[in-house]
């Protein structure tokens, strides 16, 4: 069974930057009052972290703070790559161990990073008592899917620390993306004394944190913002520009607004929003991440049938469907996003994969009466199609109810709802169909698709096959190629546990004078952070 540690998987395929990052930066010559070095920086926070440990956060908010505040033994750099982090490297040449050499780096409170912290905060992803949903994201090393499962001593973990300075890590097969994902969270290092002295509490408040990162946590005021300052003792200071920055938590009511008033330096532009921005002087950067789906909830025991959600699917009349979307979207063209890469450098989404329905009525009437008579239903109930309030959407479940209507004599509710009870209802499955918005949790095609693994944090539709999951499983452990991914990707478009509709766009906004700043499709995706500020800074007047 697959776990939704999938959902959070930090792996190479986060070059999905290349493909839409946006780079700022401007030269640093001029006097010092017009240097962009040592500015004060806000971005939005969404939530309230949940518990900033690298070995055990899953939500956004941790995941994003556990990036700024710490450094894996690699970092990924603007194009998603692997450059020394925490450590150099060196691969064996059979590709089975790499042996790394850590740098001169120090915790928050000053003592020096080593090996065992590293050796450390692996063991502790993969015991069994840290129940880390993360745990899989290990498995390519010797020994941790044992010790994960109890079947192994902690020792058995193909890690080793030798000195204080080398650590030694022994894979289960060659896998030249294993540097990507040393950046993961969860192989972040952790301090096995101070661990032990929080007494259960180590990353539940500021006092719990040591971090080894460009930024250090000065604040966490719970609900409001966390401030962080650079980190002076971190061994690369000098490349580090923000002074301080501060993540302000909770919703944005007025982003363009907030921006021109330079109370944030960065945020999500929703579309009707966007002529606003420009006339505000922002900047704008389009993110191809999105997919609009028809969620279909394969617990309602009629959707739970594969012939009846390939019913709904083929009785779509798609062109006029397609006519009636926004500017800013395309025809989907599968599950994975345009942006959505195979591997470092490599997109997914080709001319020659591309998938899209065809309406079918016929085919589409058969597929009904044979999913029903599988579901042990005479007939299809009455079901509610949820979608958001605004008029764009409720204009699409129109068309998708009038289809079924005419197609599959099926007569369907629509309810409207605001994004924030539309997004509940459907994250914690109370709901029958939906029409809603949504990224995948990383920016590989792998993490697209898996977000449909049984129990993965992203499955929405509450969809298991024991098919989708060896396949996923297969590909975590390095079985990743064009060919694997595109077989997967088949196996859910004729399982249908959902269907994506259309290719959406989001826009950030960043204000003019500022630079330097690094924003990252899928919400940081594999990486954890939407935006990277190491070498943020502000131009004055």
């Amino acid at each position: 069974m697959i776990r939704a540690s999938l959902a959070r998987r930090r792996v190479s395929r986060a070059a999905a930057f290349l493909l839409g990052t946006l780079l700022f930066l401007l030269p640093l010559a001029g006097c010092k009052k017009d240097s962009p070095v040592g500015k004060n920086f806000r971005f939005p926070l969404g939530a309230e972290p949940r518990q900033i440990d690298p070995q055990v956060s899953v939500d956004a908010a941790s995941v994003t703070m556990v990036a700024a505040l710490f450094e894996g033994l690699a970092r990924l750099d603007e194009n998603g790559e692997a450059v020394p982090g925490a450590a150099e490297w060196v691969v064996s040449a059979d590709g089975l161990t790499y042996t790394f050499t850590l740098r001169d780096s120090r915790w928050s409170d000053g003592t020096p990073v080593t090996a065992q912290d590293f050796l450390f905060g692996m063991r502790r992803a993969v015991l069994p008592s840290t129940k880390s949903s993360l745990a899989e994201q290990l498995y390519i090393i010797q020994g941790a899917k044992e010790v994960n499962e109890g079947t192994a001593e902690p020792s058995a973990l193909g890690v080793r620390a030798p000195d204080e300075k080398t650590l030694i890590v022994t894979l289960t097969e060659p896998d030249p993306d294993f540097p990507e994902k040393t950046a993961s969270t969860p192989y972040m290092p952790c301090k096995e004394s101070f661990f032990e002295e929080t007494g259960g509490r180590y990353g539940l408040e500021e006092e719990y944190i040591l971090s080894n990162g460009p930024f250090l946590l000065v604040a966490w005021n719970h609900n409001q913002s966390l401030l962080l300052n650079k980190n002076e003792g971190y061994y690369d200071a000098d490349n580090v520009y923000p002074a301080a920055v501060r993540y302000m938590i909770g919703s944005v009511d007025d982003p363009v607004g907030q921006m021109a008033d330079g109370l944030l330096d960065a945020a999500p532009i929703p579309a009707d929003a966007l002529d606003a921005a420009r006339e505000a002087g922002l900047t704008l950067t389009a993110m191809d991440d999105t997919i609009q789906y028809l969620w279909m909830n394969n617990r309602v025991k009629a959707l739970g049938s594969a012939s009846v959600r390939r019913a709904l699917r083929d009785a779509v009349e798609w062109e006029i469907l397609y006519g009636q979307l926004a500017e800013s979207a395309l025809p989907a063209e599968g599950y994975a996003a345009p942006a959505a890469v195979l591997s470092a450098g490599e997109g997914y989404r080709t001319g020659e994969n591309a998938l899209t329905p065809q309406t079918d009525a016929g085919a589409a009437a058969k597929a009904l009466s044979a999913g029903l008579q599988e579901a042990g239903l005479s007939r299809m109930p009455k079901l509610t199609l949820l979608c958001a309030d605004d008029e764009y959407s409720v204009n699409l479940a129109r068309y998708l109810v009038q289809s079924w209507q005419k197609n599959l004599s099926l007569y369907f509710d629509i309810e409207a709802l605001s994004e924030s009870e539309l997004e509940t209802r459907v994250k914690v499955g109370n709901y029958e169909l939906a029409l809603y918005a949504c990224m995948a949790p990383g920016s590989s095609a792998l993490d697209a698709f898996g977000a449909f693994a049984t129990d993965a944090a992203g499955n929405y539709a509450g969809f298991s096959d024991s098919g989708v999951d060896g396949l996923v499983s297969a590909a975590l452990l390095g079985a990743a190629g064009r060919e694997e991914m595109e077989a997967l990707e088949a196996r859910l478009w004729e399982l249908c546990p959902s269907v994506p509709l259309s290719f959406e766009k989001r826009y950030i906004g960043i204000p003019a004078g500022d630079t330097g700043i690094l924003v990252r499709p899928y919400g940081g995706g594999a990486f954890g952070a939407p935006y990277d500020f190491r070498q943020a800074g502000k131009l004055d007047g």
